[in-house]
């Protein structure tokens, strides 16, 4: 499979942030099984690649995957998570999507490895011009992704246009809770201009919530577990094979840059200026990208909870003008 490049202007924050992550990538080979999450520590992990498919697993399970589902994945990194999703939700489609082009090399050679390169697809593109056709999947996902996207509300829009009516979206993202406090805010600002975080996206859960609902999204489901993510995380981290590793990978600079980001996350987790959230939403089955829809089934309940996506158009539904 050949994956169509995308550059782009050297001003521009997708350039930012593909320079970012493409620091060494070639040389990660299989550490950490290609993972690059948080991790979800939860009834005692310990390691780390538990921890990755676990938060992996969390997430994909509250999509409500089923046989034939059309996934997208945004952010997907170098592939690991969806040749996971592939082998235990499968059989399904699944579209990936990464901003960095050497993340891709790492994808192909995993699917291909796994013998999934027909049903899982990677491409090189931003989450906020998706180059999909409208209505094209029933579930989107993107982990760790939205706080770099320039901005939130575009890639929300994006999701809600790619989506089936019925469809479902889960993230795992960051917010903060709070305003930062005197030495905070430069503190905060420093740590959005290392790990190419917008302004914009500076959400609390509220305006988060709030955001999703303005793009359309309704039944918002957000649950906190900065307590199950940055504490495990961190202590990955600091394990000196860890360490040793991923200064082979990224050098001495970009691995002590690495550190400098994980001690900003884990100290402003502990201060309570950032929490690690787990969401889900969905498109309502009455729902366009383009034109206001009338349905009385809407009108008496516009957001049901849905076992399953339900194709578009749903019955019973009408376009209004």
């Amino acid at each position: 499979m050949e994956i169509a490049r995308q550059y782009w202007a050297t001003d521009s924050h997708e350039h930012a942030v593909e320079a970012f992550y493409s620091h060494g990538v070639e040389n990660y080979g299989d550490f950490h099984k290609g993972y690059l999450n948080f991790g979800l520590w939860e009834d005692g992990i310990s390691d780390y690649v538990v921890a990755a498919e676990n938060l992996v697993h969390k997430v994909a399970g509250r999509l409500g995957l089923t046989p034939g589902s059309r996934v997208l994945d945004v952010a997907c990194g170098m592939g690991a998570q969806d040749i996971y999703i592939y082998e235990k939700f499968g059989p399904v489609e699944i579209d990936a999507l990464d901003l960095t082009w050497k993340h891709l090399a790492h994808a192909l050679r995993r699917a291909k490895y796994g013998q999934c390169e027909h049903s899982v697809r990677f491409h090189h593109g931003s989450a906020t011009r998706l180059p999909f056709a409208t209505e094209s999947f029933t579930h989107a996902l993107s982990i760790e992704g939205p706080f770099h996207y320039h901005t939130r509300e575009r890639f929300f829009s994006e999701v809600w246009r790619v989506l089936r009516a019925g469809g479902v979206v889960a993230l795992a993202d960051f917010a903060i809770p709070r305003p930062p406090r005197g030495w905070e805010v430069p503190f905060i600002a420093a740590t959005k201009r290392l790990w190419k975080i917008p302004e914009e996206n500076l959400d609390s859960i509220a305006t988060y919530r709030r955001k999703l609902e303005a793009a359309g999204f309704r039944n918002i489901q957000i649950d906190e577990a900065g307590e199950y993510t940055f504490p495990g995380y961190y202590r990955e981290q600091r394990r000196p094979e860890c360490r040793s590793a991923l200064a082979r990978i990224r050098g001495v600079v970009g691995g002590r840059l690495g550190q400098i980001v994980d001690h900003a996350a884990i100290g402003a987790y502990a201060r309570g200026l950032v929490s690690y959230i787990l969401v889900r939403a969905e498109k309502p089955l009455c729902a366009s990208v383009q034109v206001p829809i009338s349905c009385p089934a809407a009108a008496a309940a516009p957001c049901v909870e849905l076992s399953q996506p339900v194709p578009w158009p749903a019955q019973g539904c009408a376009l209004g003008v």
